[in-house]
């Protein structure tokens, strides 16, 4: 039967690519899976359209190659009916006419090639191999942009607190819409990362993404930055240029520290986002876009608002869905893991050879105050990667401009901590010594007024009177 598989013994590596030949002239079926196999392909027949298509219902096919005539089906036809099924799968046309028309005809209802009748067998691998080439290179293009969405969507949001887990939830909840979100909380709490995460985890992740930092861009040149400029609307401006919004067109435009766009700005701003328009910078023209917003900052938008220096509609406009980031402090226990992933992220500083903490350095920064954040935390692990001689890092350069807890807890405790203990009994030593220094830290700065704890812990007061009983702490010796 001419539409068996070659029984050849298929060649050690990657599987050979199959190839489906769709002719009624048995000639060129016979010869065609002959110079194909010969080539390395695996290859089946099919004698028409009807055929054809039976066996692509039952089997995966890599490529068809299908004359343009045959029967009650021609190439077209069979072309119609396989594309919606299998929109990737290259299709090449053969045709005895040489026809011009039935060509242009055949590409545009999705064929990758065509050829005509007879072939000449070189052009007829060149072809093929050039389809198949392209459909490789279209599966990895997808791979990698699954791969940037899987990345920026929340791989690289590191966490085991509660908050922050309640923040992705957040984010996931609005990710798919298009309403504006504004993402507060202090420098380097990671206020870019959760627009990439809502970003990529939108209908929009194949747009673009594009960032502004609001309070990096001069005063006189951020309208032009934002909405562009018209040639000659200023001295210097040469030709037309299209400003960020434009550039975010079918994506996403990140506003960072959106506080500090001036209040003459805040209003072309609050008429793009609910109008969709605007004008270039010396244009007159109205030009429409599609952009959804995503608006950062680290400052108090709202007392800002009171006080005249940010206009109250712009707020709500922004403030349509707030997203609002625990600093490092309210979250230490990500301080381990995010130490380990920046450990990780940056051994290429010491060329792989820096792998370990020592459990000393772990607990100085599990004691830290943290009021530079994420970013402080990875610019403090590069810093001392650079510096480690050895595999292990033993000392933090950890700035005495913050106090560090002076008087550890139970220090004891983790004098029995080395490199050897099994990482969850390592973690739950640290963790649990983190969590009575907060505690204790906590009694210290409110004078032990448990109410104004728990609310500031976002807990509530039994639990705070369950953990001081759990670490034999008395509120009464912090009460003045």
């Amino acid at each position: 039967m001419d539409n068996e598989l070659s029984k050849e013994t298929l060649p050690i590596g990657r599987p050979r690519e199959r190839i489906l030949v769709v002719d009624d002239d048995k000639a060129f079926r016979v010869a065609t899976r002959t110079l194909l196999n010969d080539d390395g392909y695996q290859v089946s027949l099919a004698t028409n359209g009807e055929e054809a298509l039976k066996q692509l219902e039952a089997e995966d096919f890599d490529l068809v190659l299908t004359d343009m005539v045959m029967g009650t089906m021609t190439g077209v036809d069979l072309l119609r009916k396989v594309k919606p099924h299998h929109p990737e799968m290259p299709m090449i046309m053969v045709t005895g006419f040489g026809s011009i028309s039935t060509a242009v005809e055949a590409m545009y209802h999705g064929a990758s090639d065509y050829l005509t009748k007879p072939c000449n067998n070189s052009e007829l691998l060149l072809k093929i191999r050039k389809a198949l080439d392209g459909q490789q290179k279209e599966r990895e293009l997808k791979m990698l942009r699954d791969e940037l969405r899987s990345t920026y969507s929340f791989g690289n949001i590191i966490t085991r607190s509660d908050k922050m887990r309640e923040t992705i939830r957040q984010v996931r909840q609005v990710a798919d819409t298009d309403v504006t979100v504004l993402v507060q909380g202090e420098s380097g709490t990671g206020k870019e990362l959760i627009a990439h995460a809502l970003h990529f985890s939108s209908t929009r992740a194949s747009g673009p993404f594009i960032a502004v930092n609001c309070s990096a861009i001069p005063e006189n040149l951020l309208e032009s930055e934002l909405f562009g400029y018209e040639r000659g609307a200023f001295t210097g401006a040469a030709k037309q240029k299209r400003g960020k919004f434009e550039e975010a067109h079918g994506g996403t435009l990140f506003l960072d520290e959106i506080g500090d766009v001036v209040t003459s700005l805040q209003t072309k701003l609050l008429r793009v986002l609910q109008e969709k328009k605007f004008e270039r910078v010396g244009g007159n023209a109205s030009i429409t876009v599609d952009a959804r917003v995503v608006a950062a900052t680290n400052r108090n938008l709202e007392l800002m608002m009171r006080q005249g220096d940010f206009r109250e509609d712009l707020f709500y406009r922004l403030n349509v869905f707030p997203i609002t980031l625990p600093p490092l402090r309210e979250r230490l226990e990500d301080v381990p893991i995010l130490a380990e992933h920046f450990l990780q992220r940056h051994a290429g500083l010491s060329n792989g050879r820096v792998k370990y903490m020592a459990p000393s350095v772990l607990t100085d920064l599990m004691n830290y105050t943290w009021r530079g954040n994420i970013r402080e935390l990875e610019n403090l692990m590069k810093r001392a990667i650079i510096k480690t001689t050895g595999d292990t890092i033993t000392s933090m350069e950890i700035p005495t401009t913050i106090e560090v807890n002076p008087s550890p807890v139970i220090s004891d405790n983790l004098q029995t901590v080395n490199l050897t203990t099994p990482f969850k009994d390592y973690l739950s030593t640290i963790l649990r010594d983190a969590e009575e220094k907060y505690l204790v830290r906590m009694l210290r700065l409110y004078k032990g007024n448990i109410n104004q704890i728990a609310k500031l812990m976002d807990i509530d007061r039994k639990t705070v009177y369950r953990k001081m009983a759990e670490y034999s702490i008395d509120p009464a010796s912090f009460r003045e």
